[in-house]
C-alpha cells in the first residue's frame, strides 16, 4: 500500500474536561487525544477526522471555518498544538449533512485533500546509471503506515517487538549477483572510488556489513539479500555523532524480496557484529503500552534528546489486507510538537 493520505470517519471516544481551559475539551481519536470546542461533540459522536499534515484546498478550510488555525503561508494545513498544555492533532469537524459515511471510510477524496510531505533533500550527481540485471531486485522499503490511525492492524493478540524509531536518512545496501549497491529510499547510488564519499556507501565501511551480505547469499542460495537501516548525524537529532561523523543502525534484511522475521534479521546481525536499533519490548500488544513506549529518551548510547517514537512489528511476518506487510510506526508526541519535526526532511 502506498501512503496516500487517510481521513477516516471515527468515533470520538472518552470525551472530558481540559484540566486547565474552560472553553475546551479534550478527547481521544484513534490513538491521538484532540482538543475540540466544549459542548460540541460527545463520546460516541461519528466524526471526519483531518490528520496533522493534511493538506486543505481553500473552499473546504472556509467551509469549515477553521483556515486561520492552519498552518503554512497558506493557511491550508493542519497542525499539531498544545491548548492549555495539552496536545492536539489534527482536526475533527462534523460529517457534512446528507452524507451516511461509515466508521472506517476514508474520505479524503470527497473533501479533494493532499497530504503535506517535508521538502526534498537533493543530492545531484550521484544516481547510478539503470541496470536491468540489478535494478529491479534492489527494491525499496516499504511503506511504514501510521499506528495511531490504522489501530484495528495490530490486536491483543499478537505477539510484537517494539524497536526505536531513528531520525536520520534511509539506507539501503546489498548484494546483488555480484554485485555491491548502496541507495536512498528510492535511488541506487553510482559506485565512489576512494578519492569520493557517500554517506549511503557509509554502511559498507561497517565491520561486518559486506560479510553478513556475503555469507547470508551464499547460505540461502539468494540472487539478493538487501539489508535497511537508519543513518545517522545527518538531520537535527544527531544521536552523538557530532562533528561530521555518522553513525548507522540496521533495523530489517529482506533475501530474494522476503522479509525475515525479527529474531532471524537480529541472529544475523549478532553473528557479524552489525549494530541494529535499539529494542524496547516483546511480548503482547497493547495500544496504550505502545503509545507510552513512543516517548522518552532515545536508547542509542551517547544520545542526549527524546527519541522519534517506536516501530511495532509481530515477531514472525504477515500481511494485513489494508496496508500490506504488518509494521506500523508510533511518533512520539514530544517529537511531533518540537521544533525538529519542522525540520524534517525527506530523501528521494
Amino acid at each position: 500500500m502506498s501512503s496516500d493520505l487517510v481521513v477516516p470517519v471515527v468515533v470520538l471516544r472518552n470525551v472530558r474536561p481540559h484540566p486547565n481551559a474552560d472553553l475546551v475539551e479534550l478527547c481521544d481519536v484513534l490513538g491521538y487525544q484532540m482538543c475540540i470546542l466544549k459542548g460540541k461533540h460527545k463520546d460516541d459522536d461519528v466524526c471526519v477526522y483531518f490528520p496533522a499534515d493534511t493538506l486543505l484546498p481553500s473552499e473546504v478550510a472556509d467551509g469549515f471555518g477553521v483556515r486561520s488555525y492552519l498552518k503554512g503561508k497558506d493557511h491550508d494545513r493542519v497542525g499539531r498544538i498544545r491548548i492549555r498544555g495539552e496536545p492536539s492533532f489534527g482536526l475533527v469537524v462534523s460529517i457534512p449533512a446528507g452524507e451516511r459515511w461509515v466508521v472506517g471510510q476514508n474520505v479524503a477524496e470527497f473533501f479533494g485533500c493532499k497530504k503535506y510531505e517535508p521538502p526534498l533533500r537533493y543530492v545531484s550527481g550521484d544516481q547510478a546509471v539503470y541496470d536491468a540485471d540489478v535494478d529491479p531486485f534492489f527494491e525499496g522499503y516499504v511503506d511504514v503506515q501510521n499506528g495511531r490511525i490504522f489501530t484495528s492492524v495490530l490486536t491483543s493478540g499478537d505477539e510484537v517487538v517494539v524497536t526505536e524509531k531513528l531520525h536520520g536518512t534511509n539506507s539501503r545496501v546489498g548484494v546483488i549477483g555480484s554485485l555491491f549497491c548502496a541507495g536512498s529510499r528510492t535511488v541506487r547510488k553510482r559506485p565512489v572510488d576512494e578519492h569520493e564519499s557517500s554517506i549511503y556507501w557509509f554502511p559498507f565501511t561497517l565491520k561486518g556489513t559486506k560479510e553478513m551480505l556475503l555469507e547470508i547469499q551464499k547460505e540461502r542460495s539468494a540472487k539478493s539479500v538487501i539489508l535497511f537501516g537508519e543513518i545517522v548525524g545527518v538531520q537535527s537529532l544527531m544521536y552523538g555523532y557530532n562533528k561530521g561523523k555518522l553513525g548507522y543502525r540496521a533495523f530489517d534484511l529482506v533475501v530474494d524480496g522476503k522479509y525475515l522475521d525479527y529474531f532471524d534479521f537480529i541472529g544475523c546481525c549478532s553473528r557479524f557484529g552489525v549494530e541494529s536499533v535499539p529494542l524496547l519490548f516483546r511480548g503482547m500488544f497493547s495500544l496504550q503500552d505502545v503509545l507510552k513506549l513512543a516517548d522518552g529518551d532515545s536508547m542509542i548510547l551517547g544520545a542526549k534528546h527524546l527519541r522519534e517514537g517506536v516501530v511495532v512489528r509481530p515477531v514472525k511476518e504477515r500481511c494485513d489486507g489494508v496496508i500490506g506487510r504488518v509494521i506500523l510506526k508510533f511518533v512520539s508526541v514530544e517529537y511531533d510538537l518540537s521544533k525538529h519535526k519542522d525540520k524534517d526532511t525527506t530523501d528521494v
